[in-house]
């Protein structure tokens, strides 16, 4: 019976928090709403758009395209490689030949500062930019065309440092894909707005990410975060640290995830879980509450006599989700959430890794993730 009690109240615990995530983030979807449409789009510091690339990542063309036609009348894209034989050069010179309003540029350096492969590119090409405003994007995602007029709008006030978009995961082809996309939409979406207002954790996501220029230097620029895994989210700490505010909007960019295999999503999601672990293990392990469903057929597991109960608790977790999701994404259907009970069993298997193996597969280096995020080479 004390096993039974234990889990009802982890249950619980756990569905009240979905539904504190799913208010408080329709809550920062209207607070950010109004504050656009009582601003006047007249502001516009120049924009420097850094997109660090390898490879082709899902339906490439299009995301690099909607950074070529944004509505907007003052910004560059600077595109940076690390290997002249990248097959996306050819995409975005392509692009770039059919664009010439855009201004771009095409950097190509091999210079490695440090071990994230990531923070060496943006190193590489941030020397190329003159903008004031210096927005960080990943090759996987799309902007609408009134993106940057309006998520500039809060450097208006000039205590504002840094300001990261929303995610919302797209374009699902495949179970894989769709689990990543459902994961984007309800999980992170969700714990990130949370987190900010309740608890006044800032987590700043890289897929878009801008910062004053000089505050970016103020900090140390790129090099302070060259040996760090989740180096979006300890800049957005250290700019807070230096007293500037740090916004974590409910705007949203389109992370296009496609086709996923299996071994793509346990990848990314050990990454992210060893940085979460490593970062703060205390809500590392409170996080583990989050996952209504691996909580709910553990309870049905060890007292199968009360599986409605746990039942019940998985169905309550699809609907939150789907409602939270549809706050930013409107194109994934209410049969898709029917799959939420086995893409929550598997992030709870992998909840479970980095207890056990601290190591990861990046790019082409093999690294170990310590205290803070920070990498270190394994030989």
């Amino acid at each position: 019976m004390i096993i039974f009690i234990i889990l009802l109240v982890a249950l619980t615990i756990s569905i009240i928090y979905h539904l504190i995530i799913y208010v408080q983030s329709r809550i920062n979807l209207n607070r950010d709403t109004k504050f656009i449409r009582n601003q006047s789009i007249d502001y516009f510091p120049f924009v420097s758009i850094l997109k660090p690339l390898k490879g082709v990542d899902d339906d490439l063309e299009k995301n690099i395209k909607s950074f070529l036609e944004l509505d907007y009348p003052n910004y560059e894209v600077i595109f940076g490689f690390h290997s002249e034989d990248d097959p996306a050069i050819s995409i975005v010179k392509n692009l770039c030949e059919t664009h010439p309003h855009a201004n771009t540029k095409i950097i190509i350096d091999r210079n490695e500062i440090g071990l994230n492969p990531k923070i060496n590119n943006l190193n590489n090409i941030y020397s190329f930019c003159n903008g004031e405003i210096i927005f960080i994007s990943d090759s996987n995602t799309r902007v609408d065309r009134d993106f940057l007029k309006k998520i500039v709008l809060y450097f208006k006030d000039e205590e504002v440092g840094l300001v990261s978009a929303a995610i919302k995961g797209t374009q699902a082809k495949n179970i894989f894909a769709l689990f990543e996309n459902l994961h984007l939409n309800s999980f992170t979406f969700g714990i990130v707005q949370a987190a900010t207002a309740i608890a006044d954790i800032q987590i700043t996501i890289g897929k878009a990410i801008l910062v004053r220029r000089k505050i970016l230097e103020e900090i140390g620029g790129f090099y302070k975060f060259k040996d760090y895994l989740a180096e979006d989210h300890l800049m957005g700490l250290e700019v807070k640290k230096h007293g500037y505010k740090v916004i974590v909007s409910t705007q949203t960019i389109e992370n296009i995830n496609e086709r996923w295999t299996l071994s793509k999503i346990i990848n990314r999601h050990r990454r992210w879980t060893l940085m979460r672990l490593n970062i703060d293990p205390f809500f590392y392990v409170l996080e583990s509450l989050t996952n209504s469903t691996l909580v709910a057929i553990i309870l049905i597991v060890a007292k199968s006599e009360f599986y409605m109960i746990g039942i019940g608790g998985i169905i309550i977790k699809m609907l939150v989700d789907y409602y939270t999701s549809r706050l930013i994404c409107s194109r994934l259907k209410f049969y898709h959430f029917l799959l939420i009970p086995f893409k929550d069993l598997l992030m709870g298997l992998i909840w479970f890794s980095p207890f056990i193996y601290n190591k990861i597969s990046w790019r082409e280096s093999k690294l170990k993730v310590v205290k803070d995020s920070k990498l270190l080479p394994v030989y």
